[in-house]
């Protein structure tokens, strides 16, 4: 093994409800990817950021284990983890120190190279791992996930491996994974209910006549709504049928944003990250609905698509190329 295979980058990420670690070769080969859910207690809707925190303490020190097995046939050249949500300004979540932390701890006992990143641009650059994207210049990025239902626009800075992220539509109000997972509790399944509302609705063969109302203007939705009104059917439709009809919101919700910011800036590519884009109902008939406007949908694999720390790593792999090689 040459001594450039030997040498590998690590990936931290430490978000609302996952803690995860990454490890990939300087040629972008994933040789560790591993994540731990946080505990949520059943008939609740969710975590406090204090109680996130602590889990994720005791979660880095049980991975930390995975991490010494490469000591013996790797060299960790550099650490890379998300400090904070989004590459903005006043952008903070506490449960993002603890990652933070420890990734400074590792690199300085192992003398390595020290780098931050944020969560949204994690996602990103997993999701585009193994895509056919054709311009990776300039693109939208979906972000659906427990917490977040951004349209972000793409463009990368000149000479730069960064991107200049503009949001450019999504949710005024709850997000998707908050309408799911909130009708999936009052199902009665455990928190977080996506997987269990993907599979009804995979499942159900009854006909949609009449959807739920959405309310989309200029890229931007509003989805509280949806949930009013699944509130209102949930004690008299069968349970798969729900979950359909929630599923379906979210593709014409999306259907719609998406036709009217990709007219509006020019662009017919969009890749999706975040829990909610590991759905397979989601995945197919969204993908069908924008192919018939030439707009291509990418979608990963679920492993890269819902939170991850291997976007960190690449991000790693990309700063450590710059600084050590500048063949980026």
């Amino acid at each position: 093994m040459s001594l450039k295979k030997n040498n590998i980058i690590i990936g931290i990420d430490t978000s609302c409800y996952t803690t995860s670690i990454a490890a990939i070769t300087l040629e972008k080969s994933i040789i560790l990817n591993e994540k731990i859910m946080l505990n949520v207690k059943e008939n609740t809707k969710g975590l406090r950021q204090s109680e996130g925190v602590f889990q994720h303490i005791n979660n880095l020190g049980e991975l930390s284990e995975k991490l010494n097995l490469l000591h013996n046939n790797y060299n960790i050249v550099g650490v890379c983890v998300s400090k904070k949500p989004r590459p903005v300004e006043n952008s903070y979540m506490p449960v993002f120190t603890v990652g933070y932390n420890f990734a400074k701890v590792m690199a300085n006992s192992l003398n390595c190279k020290f780098y931050e990143t944020t969560h949204q641009e994690n996602h990103i650059e997993a999701s585009l791992l193994n895509s056919k994207m054709i311009n990776r210049d300039r693109f939208l990025s979906v972000h659906m996930s427990g917490g977040t239902t951004e349209i972000l626009l793409l463009n990368r800075k000149k000479n730069s491996l960064e991107y200049n992220i503009e949001i450019v539509g999504g949710s005024k109000d709850i997000s998707f994974g908050q309408f799911i997972d909130r009708t999936g509790v009052k199902l009665g399944y455990n928190f977080p209910a996506g997987k269990y509302i993907d599979k009804n609705a995979i499942d159900c063969d009854i006909k949609i006549l009449k959807g739920l109302k959405t309310s989309v203007k200029e890229g931007y939705m509003n989805l509280s709504g949806l949930e009013n009104q699944v509130n209102k059917l949930i004690d008299s439709e069968d349970s798969k049928y729900i979950s359909k009809l929630v599923l379906d919101a979210v593709v014409r919700n999306m259907y719609k944003s998406l036709t009217y910011i990709c007219d509006l800036y020019n662009v017919n590519e969009v890749i999706f990250c975040g829990g909610v884009a590991a759905s397979k109902y989601l995945r197919n008939n969204l993908s069908t609905k924008l192919r018939k406007d030439k707009i291509y949908s990418h979608f990963t694999n679920p492993e890269y698509s819902t939170d991850n720390a291997c976007g960190c790593a690449i991000i790693g792999v990309d700063k450590y190329e710059t600084e050590s090689f500048g063949n980026k």
